[in-house]
């Protein structure tokens, strides 16, 4: 039976969606499994548009909740899960990847200055799980890519370090389909070669590999962004 969206007040709605990302194991994968199958329910009943309000609950729940680590940190995750397994695939496609845009602006808002890593960890990796061999995947470039250029040379060691960990897998696993295949590998080696966890880039090595990674991939650089140059700030 088809589950009417409509029927259910934002908040229980926002608990589901914030639930499958929590915590406690026990009520973390109960929840998933409920949401799965509430997704698969309406795809079969062609109710896209009702996934489409889940969309909305999702940018509400940003926008509502910016740096509040205990509500995000489980949002993040439920939106991880919901695109390892393909169920947001409509979302990202529809009213030419107008999700896609507001959600990043929601995540690169909240990365904006934050001061949690293990919150930036994880908008890196939703970040760069959004690039999908769909059909928008030139506005997927457009939106995510720059971000993604923004946080190698994040203030972190450990956000630079694992953002260009998480790169290398998207380019080896999908590189041929989002990218000029022939300066993938270069990319690559940029991103292996590179120790990004360095504490202090004076000298502006860093630099100049991100920049170099980002002329390969044709991410476009404001000359402000070409010109950081990274601090002993953590």
């Amino acid at each position: 039976k088809e589950v009417n969206i409509d029927d259910f007040p934002e908040p229980i709605l926002s608990g589901v969606v914030i639930s499958v990302g929590g915590l406690t194991e026990s009520v973390a994968k109960s929840s998933s499994a409920s949401l799965f199958e509430w997704i698969r329910v309406l795809r079969n009943a062609k109710a896209i548009p009702k996934i489409y309000r889940m969309g909305e609950v999702f940018l509400v729940l940003f926008r509502q909740h910016k740096r509040n680590g205990r509500v995000l940190l489980p949002l993040i995750s439920t939106l991880d899960k919901l695109l390892c397994h393909g169920y947001l695939d409509e979302l990202l496609c529809a009213n030419e990847g107008a999700f896609l845009s507001n959600l990043m602006l929601c995540l690169s808002s909240e990365a904006n200055g934050c001061s949690d890593v293990k919150r930036l960890l994880a908008i890196v990796g939703v970040s760069l799980n959004l690039l999908q061999p769909l059909e928008t995947v030139s506005i997927m470039r457009k939106e995510v890519l720059p971000f993604v250029m923004t946080m190698l040379l994040n203030p972190y060691p450990r956000v630079r370090r694992y953002t260009a960990e998480q790169l290398y897998v998207k380019l080896t696993e999908d590189g041929d389909v989002l990218f000029d295949e022939q300066h993938v590998e270069e990319a690559n080696q940029l991103l292996l070669n590179a120790v990004w966890h360095e504490e202090d880039d004076s000298n502006g090595q860093l630099s100049d590999t991100r920049n170099r990674i980002a002329d390969l991939l044709s991410i476009p650089l404001t000359p402000e962004q070409r010109n950081i140059k990274i601090g002993r700030k953590g």
